[in-house]
């Protein structure tokens, strides 16, 4: 059963005007369809990347340490004394490995009392 139904119609990616036949009709050609798929399809793929890199960042800056609340802690960790002292994480190991910094170790973290900092410097 053949529709008689002629409806003028405008394509969505394209803009033309075209002659449908059917009532849900939105693209001239098939081709319009493919290249207005794909554009959507792009657009969706930059938009949740968009969304992962915002929520990177947002973990990222709930992982900064300030300096404020390193200072209130009395046991720190190798990375807080990093930040606290401006050294690289290499040279707190070193002086660790020297004796030179006595270190509580909790499984495989270390801690440093504050004061054993203070005496250090």
């Amino acid at each position: 059963m053949s529709s008689n139904i002629r409806i003028e119609k405008i394509c969505i990616f394209c803009k033309e005007k075209f002659i449908a036949k059917t009532f849900s009709t939105k693209y001239c050609t098939h081709r319009c369809n493919q290249k207005d798929y794909k554009k959507k399809v792009k657009e969706e793929k930059l938009q949740k990347s968009k969304e992962e890199f915002q929520t990177e960042i947002k973990l990222k800056q709930l992982k900064v340490v300030s300096i404020e609340d390193v200072q209130k802690k009395t046991y720190l960790t190798i990375k807080e004394v990093c930040l606290l002292m401006n050294i690289s994480e290499s040279t707190i190991r070193k002086l660790i490995k020297n004796g030179d910094l006595k270190t509580i170790r909790v499984g495989k973290k270390h801690f440093l009392l504050k004061s054993e900092l203070n005496n250090f410097s």
